[in-house]
């Protein structure tokens, strides 16, 4: 099955930001462990922060790049975040790719 996932904030939850990253961290370890991945993470707004220097997560995105898991993040959104060259992993891509991603997809998932 082709699923796609949504990325759209930098921590999981609304709510406590300590509390949505330990949980954004805790999520992403055990679905890198797992043997199926998603086709691809398509991120945006606030989520594109988690692919750039700096960011909590980069290890598990590594993992699941390596697994074969597609990340493209927003460039409209690095531009407007000032991180268009920070990006560390995936590629940087555009609203037609993300919305021809999902529209391909058997089911599209949003964190």
């Amino acid at each position: 099955m082709n699923k796609v996932w949504i990325i759209n904030r930098s921590a999981m939850g609304e709510g406590d930001r300590e509390l949505g990253e330990t949980l954004m961290r805790a999520f992403l370890n055990k679905l890198r462990a797992r043997d199926e991945v998603p086709a691809a993470m398509l991120f945006y707004n606030e989520g594109v922060k988690l692919l750039t220097t700096g960011s909590y997560v980069l290890d598990a995105f590594d993992a699941l790049e390596q697994k074969g898991v597609q990340l493209l993040a927003c460039g409209t959104c690095l531009n407007y975040y000032g991180l268009s060259d920070t990006l560390r992993i995936g590629q940087v891509s555009n609203m037609e790719e993300i919305v021809d991603y999902m529209h391909r997809a058997d089911q599209v998932i949003t964190l």
